[in-house]
């Protein structure tokens, strides 16, 4: 069976995947594979996690290695299932270690000499330092491992009462403030935007195009820009700001909104590369050096710097979702914050990465 075919069978139908590799299995006889899906059929209460044994350092310490779930990801929906795989080490008294791979949608080639863990192109490393290659007891990281956490739907970032779960925030800020810190190049960026403004308060707004469009299933509900406006003006109104931070990964969109606010004063980081059609800027091409890498170090700016305003204006998205977990990890929150959300998309239409992205 061709890989892409496995790949695609495994992604769209896990339990025909499944039968078939136990069918497999049982072909060859492999006991040790059917006593185990028999054991874990047996004790739904129990964890079953595989242990590799690499080396011999690190005695005593089991070494949790954290990579992205699917190269369908998008850069903050990366850092919430981060967030979720962290808890779980936690909970399990592991060492978490997160290491990104070629599968990460924001890998660059061209950064391979100078970084080779992805993670690092964006965030500090970790105080706490290990090599899973050489440590005794190693464990990777799966999808399946979240959904076994009652923590696992306070982190959807679809649902409208996540943005208000203080519970939430409780359990997420020391995870960010320890694990998720942010270059300091991305932080002096985000804040000097915003000290260009010296009246003060700055309203943050985030408009999430492309790829929402297309309403895939189980994604929020698009909001267009007349409703976005529409809030944007409530929001002026209701504040008395008169400066707008503006993120978004549309291209028509920033021209749309100050033609609409002619009195206001809009910031935007000025090298955001967006897009006019319907496919996410994460799968984006272009001949600019370092695309991949420079896609996620401006969503990272746009995600802190909403986060460094005042008031937040948004859809419901991941981007928008951790700008506001990184707002209570500094012990702060919006003055005003309006979420819209017109549901989510009940329907057939799946997400499909586009071909020859990478």
């Amino acid at each position: 069976m061709k890989r892409n075919l496995k790949t695609i069978i495994r992604e769209k139908n896990p339990g025909v995947f499944l039968l078939l590799r136990t069918i497999r299995r049982m072909i060859k006889k492999d006991d040790c594979y059917l006593q185990r899906a028999l054991a874990l059929g047996d004790s739904a209460n129990c964890d079953y996690l595989e242990l590799l044994h690499n080396g011999t350092k690190d005695y005593g310490k089991t070494i949790y290695v954290i990579t992205e779930n699917s190269p369908n990801e998008g850069f903050c929906a990366t850092l919430r299932f981060i967030i979720w795989l962290i808890i779980f080490a936690q909970q399990h008294g592991f060492a978490p270690v997160i290491r990104l791979s070629e599968d990460f949608a924001y890998y660059d080639k061209d950064m391979r000499t100078k970084c080779s863990n992805p993670w690092e192109y964006y965030f500090l490393s970790s105080e706490e330092s290990f090599d899973e290659n050489i440590a005794l007891n190693v464990c990777y990281s799966r999808y399946y491992h979240m959904m076994t956490m009652k923590e696992y739907s306070a982190l959807d970032a679809y649902s409208l009462k996540n943005y208000y779960n203080r519970q939430a925030f409780r359990i997420c800020s020391p995870i960010i403030n320890k694990y998720m810190r942010l270059k300091p190049e991305i932080i002096k960026e985000s804040s000097a935007l915003l000290e260009k403004e010296k009246n003060g308060k700055i309203l943050g707004v985030h408009f999430r195009g492309t790829d929402y469009k297309n309403c895939n299933n189980d994604h929020p509900v698009f909001i267009d820009e007349d409703r976005m406006i529409s809030e944007i003006d409530k929001a002026l109104e209701a504040t008395g700001l008169s400066t707008v931070f503006l993120a978004t990964d549309d291209a028509a969109f920033p021209s749309r909104i100050k033609s609409s606010f002619r009195n206001i004063r809009f910031l935007q980081h000025p090298d955001v590369f967006r897009s006019n059609g319907n496919t996410s800027v994460a799968f984006s091409k272009s001949s600019r050096k370092y695309h991949k890498y420079l896609l996620g170090y401006e969503i990272a700016r746009d995600m802190y710097t909403l986060s460094l305003c005042d008031g937040l204006v948004a859809g419901k998205s991941s981007v928008s979702f951790m700008s506001n977990l990184y707002k209570h990890s500094r012990n702060e929150e919006y003055e005003y914050m309006k979420i819209i959300d017109n549901g989510n998309n009940k329907n057939d239409n799946e997400f499909i990465r586009p071909t020859g992205d990478r």
